[in-house]
Order: structure tokens, then sequence, then C-alpha cells
């Protein structure tokens, strides 16, 4: 029986694709783990596709001299990761491809970036000269934000752009927090 397992390659600076094609021309098993990051792109929510690990490519093969040197001369290819004396590549945990596999089919390789506000959330000041003051969302117009917050003993209604502030979990709200009503 054929031990095949999965290895990982270093490729050349932006031949990620190169190196895809080119090992998947030679008959290779490749895996190329993407993930979806939701963001902002001019004013609006996008999802883009991107690598889990950039500059990286997954390759499943048996472990043989000529194979695995083949793999180091392929365009765009650096060169196969070795953590082993003799040079040899080193193989990844058995069941790690299979999981990220799981996971990306799943839906689960997914992060957002979108700072989901409400009306009535309470908000944190990222910086400034009211860094890590609170306040109340009064309503969110696109990447604008208008919120009131205590200073001076007095309510002063403020806009900032969403990436300047940061959620407060309704358990995590400080114990002298002042309710806005």
């Amino acid at each position: 029986m054929i031990d095949v397992h999965w290895y990982a390659a270093k490729t050349k600076a932006g031949q990620d694709a190169i190196a895809c094609t080119n090992l998947g021309r030679q008959s290779f098993t490749i895996y190329y783990p993407q993930m979806v990051i939701e963001r902002y792109r001019q004013g609006r929510i996008t999802r883009e596709t991107e690598p889990l690990f950039p500059g990286y490519v997954l390759i499943s093969f048996h472990l043989d001299n000529t194979q695995w040197r083949v793999i180091n001369n392929t365009r765009g290819v650096y060169k196969l990761l070795s953590f082993n004396e003799d040079g040899r590549p080193s193989r990844m945990p058995d069941g790690e491809v299979e999981s990220l596999q799981d996971q990306e089919k799943q839906g689960k390789l997914y992060i957002s970036e979108v700072v989901r506000l409400r009306r009535g959330d309470l908000v944190r000041l990222k910086f400034g000269p009211s860094a890590d003051r609170i306040g109340e969302v009064l309503r969110t117009r696109g990447e604008r934000v208008e919120f009131l917050m205590q200073l001076l003993g007095r309510r002063i209604r403020c806009i900032a752009p969403r990436h300047a502030l940061d959620l407060v979990p309704r358990r995590a709200q400080p114990a002298g927090a002042v309710a806005m009503a």
C-alpha cells in the first residue's frame, strides 16, 4: 500500500497561482485553502476570498526522492518545508488538512471585519482625545455612526467612522456606565 501524506510548499513571492497550476499539470493533488472575509469597501459590505496561508500550497504525495525533488523544481515553488536534518520534507500531522477541507466546505473559514451596529448599542471609541469613552448608537449611515456620549456632564451628539468604534458587549458594560435612555 502506498503511504500518501500532505506536505507544505513555500511558493515564490506572488506566484501561488502559478505554483498551483504547474503542480496540477504534474498530476499532484494540491490544496490551496481559502477563507472568506467580509469587509467594507466603498461604503458597501463585500465578501472577498483570500488564501488562508498566503505563500504556501499543500501537496499530497508519496515521499520518494525523485518526486519531491521535482516539486522543488516546479515553476512558482520555492521549496517544500523541511524541519529534518536530512533535508527531506516534513509531513503535516495526519488529519490536519482533511479537517481544514471540511471546515472550508462547511463555510467555517470566515472572518467578518464589519462591525454591525444597531440603535441602542454601546460603542467605545478606539482612539483620539475621547478614546475609551462609551456612547450609545443613535443611527448608522454607511461608514458613519452617530452616537451620544457623556462629556462634561452633558450628552453630546457625535459622529465617527465605524473603524474608530468597538462594540461593547452588553455583559461587559462597565459598572459605572451611565444609561443614556
